[in-house]
């Protein structure tokens, strides 16, 4: 296993963007901007760099080609390399919103470390799967309405999105979403995409009425399990500094950095 430095571990963290499926592609020299059109809680800015005296002219243009392509409010990504430095009190200024800090937190991926997390006080009721049915594609969508309040995505998009996880499970054998139950039903989901010898959790969490049974530790280790098979090194998540992420860190995780999220939210949102 080659050697996984903090820095190789942010590196890999900034390397992490997500496109969704409809969206529109926004890129500059100074920012990338991912806008599905209508919903703001999928519009994100993933990285921005922008000479000081130039930013709020680099700003208002961002926002304004946001506005153009459909957008109706932001999620900006504030990294430990965005600039320029003062990046999230500008925003601030503007109207933003902070919606949560992240750390950057990642474990090498080996059988112990697995065990570690799938049985820490779990109950006997909880299990763990790979979603691979369109009843389990459409659970795993509404749990993130569910677990995060997010609105839901156009109907485009989530077609778009049932198309690539298909696609995926045919290809691979894998569609990177994974379900808790218990019982019968599902209470938990979380995601996993790999990338060479990195595994990158996302998206994980659990209903508030169904937390404290170990579900969400499951939902780790079932997808570093997986990842590891997969050919990962490393498992690689940005969890939220007031909830995942204690949890992870008292479970073997480590912090290389942090970021933080900032929300411009449209009128009419609650």
């Amino acid at each position: 296993m080659s050697e996984w430095t903090p820095e190789r571990i942010v590196s890999e963290a900034e390397a992490w963007v997500w496109i969704p499926p409809e969206a529109v592609r926004v890129e500059t020299p100074h920012y990338l901007v991912a806008v599905v059109p209508g919903t703001y809680a999928y519009t994100f800015v993933h990285w921005f760099h922008s000479p000081a005296d130039r930013a709020e002219a680099i700003i208002e243009e961002l926002l304004e080609r946001v506005r153009a392509a459909g957008g109706t409010g932001v999620r900006w990504i504030v990294r430990a390399s965005s600039s320029p430095p003062d990046l999230a009190e500008r925003l601030l200024r503007r109207g933003f919103e902070r919606r949560d800090t992240a750390e950057i937190l990642y474990i090498p991926l080996s059988r112990d470390g697995e065990s570690a997390l799938g049985e820490s006080r779990r109950s006997k009721e909880i299990a763990v799967r790979e979603a691979t049915t369109d009843e389990e594609f459409d659970d795993f969508r509404r749990l993130s309405e569910a677990v995060f309040g997010d609105p839901p995505f156009p109907s485009n998009v989530v077609e778009s999105m049932r198309a690539e996880y298909h696609e995926t499970l045919t290809k691979t054998g894998h569609s990177g979403r994974f379900l808790a139950y218990e019982g019968r039903t599902p209470i938990g989901r979380g995601g996993l995409e790999v990338a060479g010898a990195v595994g990158r959790l996302w998206g994980a969490g659990v209903i508030e009425a169904r937390r404290g049974r170990g579900a969400y530790l499951a939902l780790v280790a079932e997808r570093c399990r997986s990842a590891r098979e997969q050919g990962a090194e490393v498992a690689l998540t940005m969890a939220r500094v007031g909830s995942s992420g204690p949890i992870l860190k008292r479970h073997g995780f480590r912090i290389a950095g942090a970021q933080e999220t900032l929300e411009l939210r449209p009128a009419s949102a609650p």
